[in-house]
């Protein structure tokens, strides 16, 4: 095995320590979640201080569903593509690492190669279409984060590690057993070296700030429509959220409405509305000076 650059290595770190200083600051960090080059790029030139990739968008834009269906190589491949292409900090959605503890060594260290920031560790478990959903056991996943973390000293990296507890996803039929679960596991994965502790199925007020307040380490939601916003997030002490496979989906219901119009009516009028080609080719030239 090849030994990193250590050019890219430190170019990477910069990366990861621009990361971790954002998920630190007192402002709520904002991270849309990008789904191709163009969108990174798009979300860079509004002013978006780092960029998460999603796992279910990205899959989707290769016809894929969601859940570790494309390859790791795939993977680590389209996130060294949005990581090159912007200049600020990418994290990708890692999933569940594409393996166990001995294989997520390779991935992390593919990333890091690639310049990405970080990434995402979920502990869901039966995430592959089909399956049944669950938490893998709590020993399990402090092994995936250990062999992170030893990952990260051999190769002299910053890289950041969101680990992600999907108990309020999961435990749907018992919010005490989510709320005990999501507590001790958070905990569990700041201790062992997380730096930032992710929560998807988290939107109530009251939860939320609990989160905030019991886990001792900064904390992400998923948000949606049923969410609270931004301002209110940061009041609970939110330190980051995040948007999924929110703007595929809006991109893909806009291409819907459009196709339907000229079902409907042989028009094209909804394209007055959209980015104009001026527009995308200055992002593309951003991305090529």
């Amino acid at each position: 095995m090849e030994p990193i650059p250590s050019a890219v290595v430190a170019a990477a770190n910069a990366k990861s320590i621009r990361l971790r200083e954002l998920i630190r600051a007192p402002a709520i960090l904002v991270m849309p979640g990008a789904y191709d080059v163009l969108s990174a790029l798009l979300f860079q030139q509004m002013g978006f201080k780092a960029i998460q990739g999603t796992s279910g968008g990205i899959a989707a834009s290769f016809g894929y569903p969601d859940g570790e269906v494309m390859s790791r190589e795939q993977f680590v491949e389209v996130s060294g593509k949005f990581a090159q292409a912007v200049s600020v900090p990418f994290n990708a959605d890692g999933e569940r690492g594409y393996g166990d503890e001995n294989e997520i060594k390779e991935t992390v260290r593919a990333l890091v190669a690639r310049g990405v920031a970080g990434m995402n560790l979920e502990d869901g478990a039966g995430g592959k279409p089909g399956g049944a959903r669950g938490l893998v056991p709590l020993s399990d996943q402090l092994r995936k984060i250990k062999a992170v973390m030893e990952t990260k000293r051999a190769l002299g990296s910053e890289f950041f590690l969101n680990a992600r507890v999907d108990a309020f996803h999961v435990l749907t039929d018992d919010s005490k057993m989510a709320l005990d679960e999501a507590v001790r596991r958070g905990n569990a994965y700041a201790e062992a070296g997380g730096d930032c502790i992710f929560y998807l199925g988290l939107h109530a007020r009251d939860l939320i700030g609990r989160v905030a307040k019991e886990v001792k380490a900064p904390i992400s939601i998923l948000a949606g429509p049923q969410s609270p916003n931004v301002s209110e997030l940061q009041d609970l002490g939110v330190a980051r959220v995040s948007y999924g496979s929110g703007f595929l989906k809006a991109a893909i219901s806009g291409a819907k409405k459009l196709a339907q119009e000229i079902l409907d009516t042989g028009k094209v009028d909804l394209l007055k509305q959209g980015m104009q080609t001026p527009e995308i080719s200055a992002l593309v030239a951003r991305k090529t000076a």
